[in-house]
């Protein structure tokens, strides 16, 4: 069946859902929370007032407070861009409140005037924030500080992914693994403005906990033109910000299932012009990748970490920070029956060290020069006893990198034009031995390379509005050098259009896309093409891939309470980014196939708050189908190799999950206890069913049969062979927390945890050529302890 032909049911639901929103009557993506509030409290006579100042807002999800001195004068630092409620009291005055517009980094200045209050006693009505930005072509979902502590515990190194599994479009597949719209390797993260682009599945390197950040945002359309090189989705991961002045400390505990037990410590300092933070991790589980039997063998890890920022105001409106982050993460690649039987054990670890810093400074009222700077070094090491089965692998790689980042803006009363570029030098290492275990010391293969890789880019972008049409133009260049030299422009495209009777907003956009190849094993997936056992001699470089992005849709808000997202998107791959998974060693080597084809629709309904509930619900419908030709990869047949890189063959995409539903609802009981339930439904990955990869790979170095892959039966009635589908998985999760101290700004939270409470066998991936068989977790128990002081 091809992709056209089913489709429109996704159509059809994307307009009927429209339709609905249209009968009653009638933001830029943002880099980092850069923004500044400069705000002046003071009386009716123009004399300044300390007062308590509150900064909050919906959409972002933000909330910051603070004090302003005896003159009046408070600054509020790290603001997402967006529009948020002010609000400002003091003993004797009436208090006041104004909605505030934070466009760009640009440092806003704020008065307001308290009159003398005549009434004491009186209750004043407060305005709400709003819920979404009517005026703003694209907007990303966010989760903010408070979502990010509700949200569920689980096991080390999956925090901030589970995160991003509740929104739209974004499916988590085997090892953590974050598929945005049925994308491989397409995904950046974002740390404080700076993009890093490698693969951050927790196989490949530490991973980044909720813990260390203040927010996780998310977009997979209308991408503003200063994003780059991996664009299937963007993630925003902003640091921790100061909450007050003074010092403060948290402490996050965390206990469960697997012998999970999770710790961070984190110390913030804070005074007018100066912030330090210093956070402390650590973890260790039973259950760390997502095994291929039910026996969990062989997955113990651990890990450890430190970051710290720095940050001080430099001289009126300019502003200097320092973030640093060292990560190490040890763990077992899990065994199936045949391994474990065999004795096998194959250790890896990866290790990561970083160091970024940002100057901001506004040489008028309306401009802001912003410059970074990272580097960065990245380890990630296999090693297998002599008793692996069916090899014995050794693998080393890693690289170091150095980036610079520049832009300047400048805002008028409807224009927010940015101008910028980047530069990134790579130095990549790579070493891989391949062996049959009962010929060694004799290697069947043995490869060692070093290159150096380097990358360019400039934009222009603007963002402007018309009344209530908002538009967000701009286009790139990207160059790009390392084992080939490729360079493109792309423009970009996102419109909005605002019907303020019917609190309604259409929009579309348009990407056009340009990805170079992913860094992990490029050098031998590159080198490998036709590989057997013996090395190859010559190469066939990973191309870079390009692609067209279109996203139409309508989001409407239903009074202060309610709102809800609906998108229906197009995307067509030249070179589609993907992976090959080698054996059961947890090691994936990039691939690309000739062309792909991903149309979907996503709804998204979001209730902040009523009546102490709060609740959202997320739905995507896709499909996905690619096409051979393969480039790159690591295949250890020949004739299979041959097969994939000669024969034109369409089938779906190893993400082609066609419903996807995330929903939790929320129940405030008490104004200290609250309690939530949630559930996750995926319709199933499809699998390989001919010519088993699994069974061939075995066959090449041995030909007993007893040596095939062992699969249990409760494994086997999770696959439904006649679709070529695994079965749907469903976790049902609940959750009860309470303040169980108060006092002032020392606090303590417990929380206990319940994930998949019917302790279902969910399948993520059944044994194929792209993915192996891997595992969902069953029953977990989490207790959670977070203390503030």
């Amino acid at each position: 069946m091809n992709l056209h032909s089913r489709v429109p049911i996704s159509r059809a639901l994307f307009l009927a859902v429209v339709g609905s929103l249209i009968v009653p009557p009638m933001r830029a993506f943002p880099q980092a929370m850069d923004g500044r509030l400069f705000i002046r409290v003071v009386d009716p006579s123009s004399r300044g007032i300390p007062a308590v100042v509150g900064l909050v807002s919906m959409s972002p999800e933000f909330a910051a407070d603070g004090r302003a001195d005896s003159t009046g004068r408070a600054v509020l630092n790290r603001i997402p861009t967006g529009t948020f409620l002010l609000t400002v009291s003091h003993p004797g005055f009436a208090p006041a409140e104004r909605r505030v517009n934070v466009r760009s980094a640009i440092p806003l200045v704020v008065e307001l005037v308290l009159s003398v209050e005549t009434v004491r006693g009186e209750v004043t009505v407060r305005g709400t924030p709003p819920l979404f930005e009517p005026h703003r072509a694209s907007q990303p979902v966010r989760a903010g500080r408070q979502s990010l502590e509700q949200a569920l515990g689980t096991t080390l190194g999956r925090s901030a992914v589970d995160v991003v599994t509740t929104m739209p479009g974004w499916l988590l597949e085997a090892n953590a693994v974050l598929h945005p719209r049925g994308s491989e390797y397409d995904m950046q993260y974002v740390v404080d403005g700076m993009p890093v682009y490698d693969n951050r599945s927790i196989t490949f390197a530490p991973a980044f906990e909720s813990d260390e950040f203040e927010s996780v945002s998310v977009l997979t359309a209308g991408i503003p033109a200063e994003f780059g090189r991996r664009l299937g989705g963007v993630i925003a991961l902003d640091t921790l910000r100061s909450q007050a002045l003074g010092h403060r400390s948290t402490v996050h505990l965390q206990g469960g299932s697997y012998s999970t037990g999770i710790g961070y410590v984190a110390h913030q300092f804070s005074n007018r012009d100066t912030e330090v933070m210093v956070g402390l991790q650590g973890g260790a589980t039973d259950r760390y990748l997502d095994p291929p039997s039910l026996e969990n063998f062989t997955n113990k890890a651990s890990s450890s970490g430190i970051n710290v920022r720095f940050a001080r105001d430099t001289n009126g409106s300019d502003r200097l920070s320092v973030y640093t982050r060292s990560n190490r993460t040890a763990f077992l690649v899990p065994n199936d029956l045949v391994q474990q039987g065999a004795g096998q054990r194959q250790d890896r670890r990866s290790a990561e060290s970083s160091g970024q810093i940002h100057y901001q400074g506004a040489p008028t009222p309306g401009s802001l020069v912003s410059l970074r700077g990272m580097v960065r070094d990245l380890v990630n090491e296999l090693w297998s006893n002599q008793l692996s089965t069916p090899v014995y692998v050794l693998q080393d790689r890693g690289f170091r990198e150095g980036a610079f980042v520049g832009d300047v803006t400048f805002q008028g009363d409807r224009h927010t034009f940015k101008v910028g570029g980047d530069a990134r030098w790579t130095s990549l290492r790579e070493s891989f031995t391949m062996a049959e275990p009962a010929e060694l010391p004799v290697l069947d293969l043995e490869f060692q390379d070093r290159r150096r890789s380097a990358e360019a880019s400039l934009y222009v972008q603007d963002q402007f509005r018309a009344g209530n049409f908002a538009a967000s133009v701009g286009v790139r260049f990207d160059h790009y050098q390392l084992l080939v030299i490729d360079s493109e422009f792309s423009p970009r495209l996102a419109t909005s259009y605002y019907f303020p009777s019917a609190r309604l907003q259409l929009f579309a956009s348009y990407d056009r896309v340009f990805q170079p190849p992913p860094t992990e094993h490029l050098l031998l997936s590159s080198a490998a093409a036709g590989l057997g056992l013996e090395p190859v001699e010559g190469s066939i470089p990973i191309p870079a891939s390009r692609a067209n992005f279109v996203e139409v849709g309508v989001r409407r808000a239903f009074g202060d309470r309610m709102r809800i997202d609906a998108k229906h998107y197009w995307r067509k791959f030249q070179n589609s980014i993907d992976d090959d998974v080698f054996l059961n060693t947890g090691l994936s080597f990039p691939i690309t196939f000739d062309s792909a084809k991903i149309e979907g629709t996503e709804i998204r309904f979001e209730m902040p708050r009523w009546k102490g509930v709060s609740s959202y619900v997320s739905y995507s419908n896709m499909l996905g189908r690619t096409s051979t030709p393969v480039t790159g990869g690591l295949f250890i047949e020949g004739g299979e190799a041959r097969e994939l890189r000669e024969v034109a063959v369409e089938f779906p995409i190893s993400q082609d999950q066609r419903n996807t539903v995330a929903a939790m609802f929320r129940f405030q009981i008490h104004r200290r206890v609250w309690a939530s339930a949630g559930v996750r439904y995926g319709s199933g990955l499809p699998v390989e069913l001919e010519d088993d990869a699994d069974d061939r790979e075995v066959e090449e170095f041995d030909d007993d049969d007893e040596q095939e892959q062992e699969i249990s039966e409760a494994i086997l009635r999770q696959v439904d062979f006649d679709r070529g589908r695994v079965r749907p998985n469903l976790s049902l999760d609940f959750s009860i927390g309470s303040r169980i101290w108060s006092h002032g700004t020392k606090s303590a939270q417990l929380q206990f945890e319940l994930r998949n409470a019917t302790d279902r066998l969910n399948v993520i991936n059944f044994s194929g050529l792209f993915s192996g068989t891997a595992l969902a977790p069953g029953r977990q128990v989490t207790v959670r302890l977070r203390i503030g002081f």
